[in-house]
Parts: C-alpha cells; sequence; structure tokens
C-alpha cells in the first residue's frame, strides 16, 4: 500500500527558500530603484544629470562649498539634502563664466546653510525652468569642461585657454567670418 505525501520536509522547503534568496541576489539589482542622494556623477555630464533631477519643470542649482568638497542639490531654491559627489578631497576646482567668445573667472555668492551659516561656493550650476543653464568652464585636474547647454554633455579641453579658443572660433564661425 502506498502511501501519499501530504507535507514537504525540512530539506525540501530549505532548497526552495535558498533558490529564492540566489534569484533575489542576482536579479534584484536590475530593478532596484537607486536613491540620488551621495551619488557620483561624471563631471562631464553634470549639466545632463541636474537637468534630469529637474525634469524640465523646476529650477535647479548645484552649489559646492567646503572647498568644492560638498556639493548640495537645490530645488526651486529649496535644499532637498542631496549631495554629489563631483570633486575629489583637496582638489582645486575653478569655475569661469563665458560670454561669447570671453572667459571670466566667477565670483559666487555666499550660500547660507542656516540663518547664522554661511560657506563660499566654489562652483555653482543653475538650469532654469525655461530650458536655459548657466554658461560655464570648469577647470579641474588639468582640464577644463565647457557647458554651453543643459541638453549635451560637457566638451573638455586641455586647458581653459583651450576652451576659450574654441569659443573664439565658433563665435567667429557664427558671424560669418
Amino acid at each position: 500500500m502506498s502511501r501519499i505525501r501530504g507535507a514537504f520536509t525540512l530539506f525540501e522547503l530549505l532548497l526552495v527558500l535558498l533558490l529564492i534568496v540566489i534569484s533575489y541576489g542576482l536579479f534584484a539589482q536590475n530593478f532596484s530603484i537607486s536613491s540620488p542622494e551621495n551619488e557620483s556623477v561624471k563631471i562631464d555630464k553634470l549639466n545632463l544629470y541636474l537637468a534630469k533631477i529637474g525634469g524640465g519643470k523646476n529650477r535647479i542649482s548645484l552649489r559646492c562649498i567646503d572647498n568644492c568638497n560638498e556639493c548640495r542639490v537645490l530645488v526651486n531654491g529649496e535644499d532637498k539634502n542631496m549631495t554629489l559627489d563631483i570633486f575629489e578631497k583637496g582638489s582645486t576646482v575653478n569655475a569661469y563664466y563665458h560670454y561669447g567668445r570671453r572667459v571670466e573667472k566667477a565670483e559666487f555668492d555666499d550660500y547660507h546653510v542656516n540663518e547664522y551659516k554661511k560657506e563660499k561656493v566654489c562652483f555653482r550650476m543653475d538650469i532654469y525652468p525655461n530650458g536655459s543653464s548657466d554658461k560655464l568652464v570648469l577647470e579641474y585636474k588639468n582640464r577644463a569642461y565647457l557647458f554651453e547647454n543643459y541638453l549635451e554633455e560637457g566638451r573638455v579641453f586641455g586647458s581653459v585657454a583651450d576652451a576659450q579658443e574654441f569659443l573664439e572660433k565658433q563665435h567667429f564661425e557664427a558671424r560669418g567670418r
């Protein structure tokens, strides 16, 4: 007479559980939602990343303080407690505005951390709701990054002088000279 088994053995249950855990470990990373907080962002894609956060409807501002060791994201002027890991600690960062073909050293207003504390800003980038953005040249680690359009990656040059030369050439080509 055969007996019908109505329950699983402990070994079978543990085997199924082990398979579920392994499957989760292998495939769950593909479906996880990444948090934008403390993300590491490539410098040449910085403007694209900020535009993605704003979704074309908000003013997105990046303020780097504490000698560019901390970069904070503001949405419509409000600090969202998002920090981006952009620059290596102790690195020198220089920012320049570009106007047509001129490149001039940028001076930024202080960032008010709270009503009693303000920090000197070493780098700032703004993307506005109307789709425009700051025109900047960023000097970092013997390279110059040119941000002209928030919808395109930044251009990379060997120096600020190379970036300025490119801008001058572009300016003259636009005027048909």
